[in-house]
């Protein structure tokens, strides 16, 4: 029997409960602590060395925090994880904004290596509990949110919102925390954790503040969020449904208790899964069914098993393409009194080992179970992508993913194809990689990794022509990113016109026409110095010229911005600037 691996994003609460888990059912694979979601989601810090200490485990949680640690952890955990513990514990003394928007954790290391006296100057501290903080955290962690979907879409995400403890085991009352009694912390944590249970989209597990007290006798010291372990213990059961281990009062099966390892148990594929199961964690039965036979190469072989059509899954599709507004467009669906976009865009029929997995079926259909509106939409904007062996720019796909949606979609479903000029498209995905550091600075649009479809996702005529033979061209139906931005209500009008609903009067007035064209807020200024030259520019148009063609034939309409190439010098280059 496989253990369930375990992916720690947080603090002590996190961590605690951890060893409190049967280590013959549950091992780590990667423990990332100090670290707000702030400091995740901005790029690393290079204005400043992290402070030199003592403790390998304080120093290697502080570098990661400098280094902002969590999103390639992430993509490196992506096939060997089961279950996610994450905590909000480490936000509870804010961070610090550096002048050029690299974010760095408020720590206890960082306070007491007095490494806080060093800021460059012009940081600014945002605190915790503030408006400005809450607004700058709200987006980050919705950002961790999408990137665990993106990368962990089989594990489990659990948030531990767990009261600090007013009282001790021995009635009396806790300590503060840097002057914050557990009251009033609280009352700040309970807006936190409501933002990040909606972002992390996973199960939450909290305790009544009555079940919470805290003990003098931690292995770690007195804080109000250091428990007592009948609480660790009463988390264990809920977490598992089955009894933890003691490891500190009587009975312990352990004498000490020592720090975490100071290196987890590498990521790697088990033979079989142990799967969390909603919130608890279930041993599969001995026989259970293996995984997938894998190819050569490691990937899932999907062909083998047959895909079947889904039964009251979504009825239209959002197909993109990325960067392309289909985002704008599933908030303003939503407000439709006939339609609902499940918020998940997480991909489905990319994917192989998803399509065919009972599971996963399972998983991907839930949010379309309790809806009542009739049409039901899923929206996901990287599947809008036909591979092709003989370009340059192209990475082969696992999955026919045209055909998968054939398959097991309703035969009349329409798929919904919002495209972008493709040069401004591909400077767009540009910057939103460098953002989530796939990429350097100094990197070219046509140096990029061909695996994230910088360029290839603009060759419209190749990804249109393979969806229409597959699918049929009568269920395709596109919208221009252009009529987003200068004419929202005609661009809804046509969206409306496809899926062949009324006007509705609730939804015009709920509308919110105005575009908001959203970007991570320390990009302008890396903007300002762009890498990105009028050649290359030129070369896109160049590249896509037969494509913006297609497109026009196809709409019967000229495209002029798609042509003007100055403008997009202007706006997107230095020297235009």
């Amino acid at each position: 029997m496989s253990k369930t691996r375990v992916f720690i994003y947080g603090s002590c609460v996190s961590r605690d409960t951890f060893e409190h888990l049967d280590p013959e059912r549950f091992e780590l694979v990667a423990y990332v602590a100090r670290q707000s979601a702030l400091s995740a989601y901005t790029r690393p810090v290079e204005l400043m060395p992290p402070p030199t200490l003592e403790s390998q485990f304080q120093q290697r949680m502080v570098s990661g925090d400098f280094a902002s640690s969590l999103r390639p952890q992430i993509a490196a955990a992506a096939t060997g994880t089961d279950l996610v513990l994450v905590d909000l514990v480490d936000e509870r003394l804010g961070a610090y904004l550096l002048p050029d928007g690299s974010v760095i954790t408020r720590s206890i290391e960082l306070i007491q290596s007095g490494s806080e006296q060093y800021l460059p100057q012009g940081a600014q501290h945002l605190a915790f509990g503030t408006q400005q903080h809450f607004e700058y955290w709200q987006t980050a962690i919705g950002y961790i949110g999408e990137r665990l979907r993106h990368y962990l879409p089989q594990a489990t995400v659990v948030l531990l919102d767990i009261p600090w403890a007013e009282w001790s085991e021995t009635g009396e009352q806790t300590p503060d925390s840097f002057g914050v009694p557990a009251r009033d912390a609280n009352v700040v944590f309970q807006s936190y954790a409501q933002v990040a249970a909606q972002a992390l989209g996973g199960q939450v597990i909290t305790l009544d503040p009555s079940e919470v007290t805290s003990s003098p006798t931690h292995p770690w010291g007195d804080a109000p969020f250091h428990y007592a372990e009948h609480v660790y213990l009463n988390i264990v059961k809920r977490l598992t449904g089955t009894e933890g281990r003691v490891i500190w009062g009587a009975g312990a099966t352990r004498t000490t208790t020592a720090d975490l390892p100071a290196q987890a148990a590498p990521v790697q594929a088990a033979p079989e899964r142990v799967a969390p199961e909603r919130v608890a964690v279930r041993e599969r039965a001995a026989g259970a069914a293996q995984a997938a036979p894998t190819a050569p190469g490691g990937a899932a072989q999907a062909a083998a098993a047959p895909l079947r059509r889904l039964e009251g899954g979504p009825n239209f599709l959002i197909a993109g393409t990325q960067r392309g507004g289909t985002l704008w467009l599933q908030h303003q669906l939503n407000h439709h009194p006939h339609l609902h976009v499940a918020k998940d865009s997480t991909p489905f029929f990319s994917q192989p080992g998803r399509i065919t997995n009972d599971d996963e079926i399972l998983k991907f259909l839930k949010p379309y179970t309790s809806g009542t509106k009739p049409l039901r939409g899923h929206r996901s904007p990287g599947y809008f992508l036909v591979a092709d062996p003989k370009s340059k720019f192209s990475t082969p796909r696992k999955q026919d993913t045209a055909a998968a949606i054939r398959d097991m979609l309703d035969p009349n479903a329409p798929v919904l194809l919002s495209l972008r000029n493709p040069v401004e498209r591909a400077i767009s995905a540009y910057w939103r990689h460098f953002s989530d550091a796939d990429i350097e600075l100094g990197a070219g649009i046509f140096q990029t990794p061909t695996r994230l479809g910088i360029v290839d996702r603009g060759f419209y005529r190749r990804h249109y022509e393979g969806w229409a033979r597959t699918l049929g061209p009568e269920r395709l139906h596109v919208l221009v990113f252009d009529d987003l931005v200068d004419r929202p209500r005609q661009y809804l009008q046509e969206a409306l016109g496809a899926l062949r609903v009324n006007d509705a009067p609730e939804f015009w007035a709920a509308l919110k026409p105005r575009v908001k064209v959203g970007h991570v807020g320390w990009l302008p200024q890396f903007k300002k110095q762009s890498p990105i030259t009028a050649q290359e520019i030129a070369a896109l148009h160049a590249l896509y010229a037969d494509d913006i063609r297609f497109m026009e034939e196809l709409l019967g309409r000229k495209l002029p911005k798609w042509h003007n190439v100055g403008r997009l010098i202007k706006q997107y280059t230095a020297e235009g600037k």
